[in-house]
């Protein structure tokens, strides 16, 4: 089977005047002034999340811009398709998903081993255990046995770029399983999918700096074109093959393709595949690997071999309960961590913004965009995915006079947000046990609960401090409003939970008292300085948590 991800009608978007349609990659930009490609429009979210960064890497591997001029006007002037494809055009050999040459995504050898049916490349297929033990019971086994080679290969794609721990030898991504990605995405005047793509490639420069350059043959930015490497570091590779990396050893079976509907996206197609080989010992990917769509997790923590303090040096991964302001801090502002040891201030590391949003962040923001952040990525529990989240988080622009009080605020808004939510699950669990202490359930409902509850508010919070500090006046008004809206939601929820314990535990008293506590802290000193509201002599609580009995 022949079929060349440059030169086929693969990918599924959405036009102006909302028409499905297919396009070639470098079809991108076709009709750009009458009906443009405004979206992607693939059957599956985790396959739009895949296709994006398909097309971002595409474009950063054969067309980065050579400087910040080059950038912006092709922003506001998109490439013809023309253009695009002689670009593309230079890398044609490396995408033929089929053939007897070296293929998309795929091992360079001839893998012999049984083969499996083809869903086993969908992230969320029941796997072996779940489906011995009968517990598939939302998404359903055997409901995928032909893909159609578009699917097939946005599903390898998908694969490679998030793989999940899948036992002995068969690696995770280079990003780790799960990746959190973080695209940039443009406001109304920057809304094409044109916008999306270019809004997330970095200058040529910049890009080339990361890694290892002069690593510039094609099989260090396309590891399928040649034997699979055991093991690679950064300096082993070209900035491209944070895109193209491939941590699993897969061969499509393509050459005794069938007819009929794909099971995904329902299209008619002769060449269907419906198996694969794959054998583990593929790739691994040894950190630090600093993708420029992911955050960068330097935090510092013991290691409990060596009793040393490392970096983690690895990007972030995706976590239960999805993306939120919570994470504004890291996703959007560096997040980093202090430890005091005396008069000394320590560094303990942070979270880094991906590289993309740095470069918005501090080298490309216009005083009048109002962009976005799409963030998006598989929960994983080791081989078992638990959740596709993605969420859009606004990137607020705001003048560089008053960046920094605005930055500070923000910083402070969240940390005290934190203090508040860790103190209510505190305090229902001193409400709900005896020994709350002993206990270590999940307690992750809570604080999904609170952040979702309080996340409009925070935004329209934003909007005031931004407004009371472009004008030159005092924000207290609107960080007094935010404070009483998190010990407000703080309250309510504690309401809603504390009644509901386990009834043998059940004890008014303590409900009582855990209620008390948790105001007091709520209302204390140390809530109050991060906001930077005044401290009276009534709400001088010290910093400990007095919610746990």
């Amino acid at each position: 089977m022949k079929f060349n991800l440059i030169d086929e009608k693969w990918i599924p978007v959405k036009r102006k005047d909302g028409t499905p349609d297919r396009i070639r990659p470098w079809e991108v930009t076709d009709d750009f002034e009458k009906n443009p490609v405004v979206a992607l429009d693939a059957p599956r979210p985790d396959f739009n999340g895949a296709l994006i960064q398909f097309l971002i890497g595409l474009v950063q591997t054969t067309f980065a811009p050579a400087k910040p001029i080059e950038w912006k006007q092709k922003l506001r002037t998109a490439p013809s398709p023309d253009q695009l494809k002689t670009a593309f055009m230079t890398v044609h050999h490396a995408f033929e998903l089929g053939g007897d040459g070296p293929r998309f995504m795929q091992d360079f050898n001839k893998l012999e081993t049984k083969a499996g049916t083809i869903d086993g490349l969908l992230i969320d297929t029941p796997g072996e255990k779940t489906c011995e033990d009968n517990t598939d019971h939302f998404i359903k086994r055997n409901a995928v046995r032909a893909l159609c080679p578009s699917c097939c290969a946005t599903a390898i794609f998908t694969m490679q770029t998030n793989s999940p721990a899948g036992g002995s030898g068969y690696r995770t991504s280079l990003r780790g399983g799960g990746p959190l990605t973080t695209i940039v995405i443009g406001d109304k005047d920057f809304d094409m999918l044109w916008h999306t793509i270019w809004l997330n490639v970095l200058e040529a420069k910049t890009f080339l700096s990361m890694c290892n350059s002069t690593q510039s043959a094609d099989s260090n930015k396309f590891p399928w074109l040649s034997v699979t490497k055991a093991q690679i570091t950064e300096q082993d590779i070209h900035p491209a093959q944070y895109f193209w990396a491939m941590p699993r050893r897969i061969n499509l079976d393509t050459d005794a393709p069938s007819s009929g509907n794909c099971d995904i996206c329902s299209q008619q197609s002769d060449d269907l595949i419906v198996s694969y080989k794959e054998v583990n010992k593929g790739t691994e990917y040894k950190a630090p690997m600093k993708h420029p769509l992911s955050a960068f997790d330097t935090r510092i923590k013991k290691n409990q071999k060596t009793q040393k303090e490392e970096a983690r040096n690895k990007a972030l991964l995706t976590q239960p309960g999805g993306v939120g302001y919570r994470h504004w801090l890291g996703l959007v502002l560096e997040n980093k961590k202090v430890k005091k040891e005396g008069d000394k201030e320590i560094q303990m590391g942070g979270i880094e913004a991906a590289r993309v949003v740095h470069e918005y962040i501090n080298e490309r923001q216009m005083g009048d965009w109002q962009l976005r952040l799409w963030a998006f990525g598989y929960d994983m529990d080791n081989m078992k995915a638990r959740c596709w989240y993605e969420s859009m988080i606004p990137l607020i622009s705001v003048e560089s006079s008053i960046k920094g009080a605005f930055e500070d605020g923000t910083v402070n808004m969240i940390k005290a947000s934190s203090e508040i939510v860790g103190n209510l699950r505190s305090a229902a669990k001193a409400a709900w046990f005896k020994r709350p202490g002993d206990i270590k359930g999940n307690m992750s409902f809570v604080d999904s609960t609170f952040w979702q509850n309080t996340e409009s508010v925070f935004y329209e919070t934003l909007n005031g401090i931004i407004t009371a500090l472009a004008s030159g006046g005092d924000s207290i008004s609107a960080r007094i409003a935010w404070h009483k809206t998190l010990c407000d939601e703080a309250l309510r929820i504690f309401d809603m939970l504390a009644w509901n314990g386990p009834v043998e535990d059940a004890d008014p008293r303590r409900v009582v008292k855990a209620r008390k506590a948790m105001e007091s802290y709520n209302n204390g000193k140390k809530i109050k300085e991060l906001l930077g509201l005044p401290v009276t002599k009534k709400t001088t609580a010290k910093g400990k948590k007095k919610a746990t009995p």
